[in-house]
């Protein structure tokens, strides 16, 4: 009688073994399973905000492209465009209950060292040795389906160009000279643009004339030449042919980048020798 009830005893216990053994198992499966769904939806979320992110900087990219492009510019461009962006979110992400909106500067911000003055989330300064065009909004997203609520984020669009000085090369065995026209541009950050091209220059005059122009492109360490600006960065060279050395030009830019963004810029320079 005892070997069985010893027998009867090692069965009960190595059965719950089993069941506890199994309940482990079904815990941790199913633990496994709730943070994996977990993770996996978060990362559903994250791209959404990351597109609602990029799609917002494309839409400032385009308005400022628009606005600066356009004669008359449309002063109404980006809030136009910020408007139709708000439906268009809603509806692209209507399963998880995504609400964008939205705010336009119409102030003065001191930003890059310059005073840039918004209305309705667009700045514009033209025809001077510092000219620039910008764009700018703060959107605000929630998520309900997650209970994301009152997420900021703030885009910026950015295109300066510095008209920097005038350089004189004398020619050589009688040749005519030439007048190097320098400039500096960057977008925002700021960044110095170094991909662009001669077609990128839609405008080059000197003293109101237009001047075809060869192009040079090239980092300048600072302090050279000697009575030069020193820039310490990479720099657009414009060189035309003169007959003389000039005391003094009014040279005229325009540019457009590759993302369209244009500006143009105007600069009285004393001409010094290269």
């Amino acid at each position: 009688m005892r070997m069985v009830k010893d027998k009867r005893g090692q069965f009960i216990l190595i059965a719950a073994l089993l069941i506890a053994l199994m309940i482990i198992s079904v815990s941790a499966i199913m633990y496994s399973s709730v943070t994996y769904f977990r993770h996996e939806r978060w990362e559903e979320y994250l791209i959404v905000i990351d597109g609602v992110k990029s799609g917002t900087t494309n839409l400032l990219t385009v308005s400022l492209a628009n606005y600066t492009q356009a004669s008359p510019p449309n002063g109404s461009v980006l809030q136009d465009n910020l408007d139709q962006w708000r439906y268009d979110v809603k509806k692209a992400y209507a399963g998880y209950g995504t609400m964008f909106d939205y705010s336009l500067v119409t102030a003065t911000y001191r930003v890059y060292g310059m005073n840039l003055s918004y209305n309705l989330g667009l700045a514009r300064t033209w025809n001077q040795r510092i000219s620039f065009s910008a764009a700018n909004a703060t959107a605000r997203l929630n998520i309900t389906s997650v209970g994301l609520t009152g997420y900021k984020f703030t885009s910026t669009v950015f295109l300066k160009m510095n008209i920097t000085d005038a350089l004189w090369y004398p020619g050589k065995k009688g040749d005519p000279g030439q007048v190097g026209v320098r400039a500096v541009i960057y977008a925002e950050g700021p960044l110095p643009v170094t991909n662009l091209q001669t077609a990128n220059f839609i405008l080059f005059q000197i003293d109101g004339a237009d001047k075809a122009f060869t192009l040079f492109r090239y980092y300048e360490s600072a302090g050279h030449p000697a009575g030069s600006t020193p820039l310490n960065a990479f720099v657009y060279e414009f060189r035309y042919s003169a007959s003389s050395k000039p005391s003094s030009v009014v040279a005229t830019i325009g540019v457009v980048d590759t993302r369209s963004i244009k500006v143009t810029g105007q600069a009285t320079l004393t001409t010094i020798d290269a």
